[in-house]
């Protein structure tokens, strides 16, 4: 009788989830598909977009049933907003069929910021690396001289896939010189170079570090960053020194004011000696991360992060249990946990 008291209990706490289980993999019927197609293609903006959002509770391959529709919408719909809807579906499962790709390339060069941005998200997520032609053209068709989304977006992407094509370097370089392009983006060409590995730009990054003009400092640390990306194809002996004599100058300012100006630098000067490969640098990067500012501590461990200093692994454990800022405690879980001390939960 007890035995069969608790398979009952057990029936009711095991059938919701089993219930749950068999609904959530359910695959559309032949006429549901129609149905849900039809809603997609013919009804209003609203329910369009609402459809499209409920594509995400299929099955994967009853996803894959939607994509070439959705393919077609993002290139041929007149509904922007439709547009953008089915485009970020694809990108965000990263969608890989031939109507796909070619919507992906195509949307490029649409006249809408937000629907070339799904496009890059889609480029990237796939990691297309065989878009020279492409990203030549729409290099040369973006407007570099105010900062917007999609030139940073798409500056970004390009060197996160490591496009630093001989042509590519050369509209680049073309752009950063041009007195007309947009600071911030003379900042984002920059950092694209560290992020492409991208060796055309080694002496425009060595003439921003040895410009004494320190009026832009953020570009003067993004040359840096960037140097010490390019650390494995560098004479490291001659780039060390010269990062080492910049630290110094800036511990050596009398004015706290005129130090604080200097932190990005320093900190990047700081990373880069440590892609340099000079250990010794390591102590300076322990005491941001027992700086009294938390946005300081935080930085020190995105570092270490992105470094990969292990050596640092009592110093993060301290910072996940005892550290009073929680965006701090949180980046030393996150560090944890990718380094497989700390089971996610």
């Amino acid at each position: 009788m007890l035995n069969h008291k608790i398979i009952v209990c057990l029936g009711v706490l095991v059938l919701p989830h089993l219930l749950f289980t068999k609904e959530k993999e359910k695959k559309l019927s032949q006429e549901e598909f129609i149905s849900l197609t039809n809603k997609i293609k013919y009804l209003n903006t609203t329910e369009r977009l609402y459809a499209i959002k409920s594509l995400e509770k299929l099955t994967e391959e009853d996803k894959k049933r939607f994509y070439d529709l959705l393919a077609d919408i993002s290139l041929n719909d007149f509904d922007v907003v439709v547009k953008e809807k089915a485009l970020a579906f694809l990108a965000d499962e990263k969608a890989n069929c031939e109507k796909c790709i070619e919507s992906y390339k195509k949307n490029l060069f649409d006249e809408e910021e937000k629907v070339q941005l799904q496009a890059l998200k889609g480029i990237e997520n796939l990691q297309l690396k065989n878009l020279n032609e492409e990203i030549k053209e729409v290099l040369k068709k973006t407007d570099f001289k105010k900062n917007n989304l999609f030139a940073n977006a798409l500056l970004r992407t390009i060197g996160n896939l490591e496009y630093n094509q001989k042509e590519i370097s050369e509209i680049l370089l073309e752009k950063f010189k041009d007195e007309e392009t947009d600071k911030e983006l003379k900042r984002t060409i920059i950092l694209y170079a560290g992020s492409s590995r991208n060796m055309d730009f080694k002496d425009l990054l060595l003439q921003i570090i040895n410009e004494k003009d320190d009026e832009d400092v953020i570009l003067k640390a993004y040359a840096v960053n960037s140097l010490g990306k390019l650390a494995q194809d560098i004479d490291k002996t001659e780039i060390t020194e010269k990062l080492k004599k910049m630290y110094n100058d800036i511990l050596s300012v009398n004015s706290p004011k005129e130090r604080t100006k200097y932190n990005p630098l320093k900190q990047q000067i700081i990373l880069a000696l440590i892609r340099l490969g000079d250990d010794s640098i390591k102590e300076e990067l322990k005491k941001m991360a027992l700086d009294d500012d938390a946005n300081v501590r935080l930085k020190a461990l995105e570092y270490i992060e992105d470094l990969q200093l292990k050596d640092f692994k009592d110093l993060v454990e301290v910072k996940y249990k005892y550290d009073p800022s929680k965006s701090v405690k949180n980046k030393a879980k996150d560090i944890l946990q990718k380094w497989g001390e700390l089971k996610q939960k």
